[in-house]
């Protein structure tokens, strides 16, 4: 079990030097180059399947051994965590925030570093803004996602998924690329008529293990949003009172285009997919 959670850790971190190195340069990032990555994603999922269960164990009978033998411990592993972030991330979060003034993102990190500086600061948070009804809530609705997280990836493995959905977006993306669709940022307008061809043609059909998995997606997003949705006005409400007005303006813009990029892929979906 331990090399297969080392597997996988050397394997991921593999994949993300080589997407820094595939990605970091290019000014946009098109659909012929997300195809050309597939393979990767695909043998990481494999991976996945083959050793994940077994990482998992091996990591849940580690914390619990420590637990029983340390009253302690979680208080230990945050403080180590965040000895570990001084050391290795601040001074690049710092320098995120110094070379991105002025910028949403850059008020972001600089408001999160501002009032979470210690595990005592998100401990405050919670207690001011977590209550007890919405403490239980959230972790019964977690346990309820683990176990139909569980359960898909099962579904995932045992039918082959990781192939299937790569043929099927390899073959979707290399048909999507040219033309005006240049910029896999932009899916609605050329992208979207390229993926319309795709499917009137006769193009692969999505799997229905893919489809399976985007169909449940969708379904806990629509739950969150009932259930939580409220709450989560109220923080973001908290956070824009903190911004400038011209991040506020930045985050409104922002928003407004993931909404409208996802109303263009919603049309293909219910067209010729769902």
């Amino acid at each position: 079990a331990v090399v297969s959670t080392q597997s996988m850790g050397q394997q991921g971190l593999c994949y993300l030097i080589r997407s820094a190195e595939r990605y970091g340069d290019s000014p946009t990032v098109t659909y012929d180059q997300l195809a050309g990555d597939l393979p990767n994603i695909s043998h990481l999922g494999e991976l996945s399947c083959k050793h994940a269960v077994k990482c998992y164990k091996q990591i849940a009978k580690a914390v619990k051994k420590c637990m029983r033998s340390n009253d302690n411990f979680i208080e230990e592993l945050f403080g180590n965590a965040q000895i570990l972030y001084r050391v290795k991330a601040q001074d690049i979060v710092n320098e995120f925030i110094a070379n991105h003034q002025n910028t949403l993102f850059g008020e972001l990190a600089n408001l999160a570093v501002a009032n979470f500086r210690s595990i005592n600061d998100v401990k405050a948070f919670f207690a001011e803004y977590v209550d007890r009804d919405l403490e239980a809530q959230v972790s019964s609705d977690a346990q309820v996602a683990a176990r139909e997280v569980q359960k898909l990836a099962h579904q995932w493995c045992k039918s082959g998924c990781s192939q299937d959905s790569t043929d099927f977006l390899q073959e979707l993306f290399g048909n999507m690329h040219g033309g005006q669709c240049v910029d896999a940022a932009q899916f609605c307008g050329a992208c979207q008529e390229n993926a319309n061809r795709h499917f009137k043609s006769g193009g692969q059909q999505i799997p229905c293990c893919l489809d399976d998995i985007l169909q449940k997606g969708i379904a806990a997003y629509d739950y969150v949003s009932a259930a939580y949705g409220a709450r989560i006005d109220e923080w973001v409400g908290l956070v824009s009172q903190e911004l400038s007005d011209e991040a506020n303006a930045k985050a409104a813009e922002f928003a407004a285009e993931v909404n409208r990029q996802s109303a263009c892929i919603a049309d293909v979906s219910k067209e010729f997919i769902t």
